[in-house]
C-alpha cells in the first residue's frame, strides 16, 4: 500500500451564470479542491492519461436498516477507518447507523466516500468528503444538479489494503 500525496488536478469553478473558471496543476492530499478532476502521476512525474479508467464509489457508512450487502458492516467501517485515517460516529437518533465524519468544517455534514479506481493495471482508492462552498448553496437548480462544489481528499493509496468483501461492496457486487 503506497500513499500518494501529490497528483495532477483540474479544478472547475462554475458560476451562477453558467461560466466556468479552470485551474490546473499538481496539488496535495488533505486540501480542499473545487470540483476536482484527478489524474495520477507516473514515477517520473508525468501524468497518466488513460481512457480505460474504471471507478466505483461507495458511501462510508453502516445502515443496519437495509440489506447487509448494500452497505458496510460496522467491522468493515472500523477497519477502513483505522487503515485509512478517518473518523466515524453513530447517528444521534438512529442507533446502529454509523457514518464517516470530517470535522474540519461544519459544512461537511454528509458521509465521505471511498472510490476504487482501476487504471493501467493498477488499483487506487481515494477517500473524499464533499461540501457546499457556503451555507447559502445551492444558489440555483443548475448548481444543485451538479452537487457539492468543495472536495476534501483525505488520501489516495495505490495497491490498497482491502478485503474481498469490501471490494465487492464498493463495486456493488455485495
Amino acid at each position: 500500500m503506497i500513499l500518494i500525496e501529490k497528483f495532477y488536478c483540474v479544478q472547475t469553478e462554475i458560476f451562477g451564470n453558467g461560466s466556468e473558471k479552470m485551474k490546473e496543476g499538481i496539488v496535495s492530499i488533505k486540501t480542499e479542491l473545487i470540483r476536482p478532476s484527478i489524474k495520477f502521476l507516473n514515477s517520473d512525474g508525468s501524468i497518466i492519461f488513460s481512457e480505460k479508467r474504471k471507478t466505483h464509489r461507495k458511501k462510508l457508512l453502516v445502515n443496519p436498516f437495509v440489506d447487509s450487502n448494500e452497505y458496510f458492516s460496522i467491522h468493515e467501517l472500523l477497519f477502513l477507518s483505522k487503515t485509512y485515517g478517518f473518523e466515524i460516529e453513530e447517528h444521534a437518533i438512529h442507533k446502529g447507523y454509523f457514518l464517516s465524519v470530517l470535522k474540519i468544517n461544519s459544512l461537511y455534514n454528509t458521509p465521505g466516500e471511498i472510490i476504487l479506481v482501476e487504471e493501467e493495471g493498477k488499483e487506487y482508492i481515494l477517500i473524499e468528503f464533499n461540501r457546499w462552498n457556503s451555507e447559502n448553496q445551492p444558489r440555483g437548480a443548475g448548481e444543485d444538479q451538479l452537487g457539492e462544489d468543495i472536495t476534501y481528499i483525505i488520501g489516495i493509496w495505490q495497491d490498497p489494503l482491502l478485503t474481498d468483501a469490501i471490494i465487492a461492496k464498493i463495486k456493488n457486487k455485495g
